[in-house]
């Protein structure tokens, strides 16, 4: 059982050792993109709840949002 576990071991830590570590800012320097030097607002705009409801991104300001552009092709 030992001899299992030591060979599971050996085998995970040589598939890891060999993963390419590449964090986001490399990732953007290879894709040419930079940051904004000067903080920019995003546009503020109007969206309708499901239930009738508005809710604008400006009622909105200092929480985190995630937009999801969902797209059914």
């Amino acid at each position: 059982m030992k001899r299992l576990v030591a060979v599971i071991f050996s085998i995970s830590i040589f598939l890891l050792w060999n993963v390419p570590v590449v964090n986001a800012q490399t990732q953007f320097a290879e894709a040419g993109v930079e940051k904004f030097r000067v903080p920019v607002q995003a546009p503020d705009f109007t969206l309708t709840e499901v239930g009738g409801g508005k809710v604008s991104l400006k009622e909105l300001r200092g929480k985190i949002i995630l937009l999801n552009f969902f797209a059914s092709w």
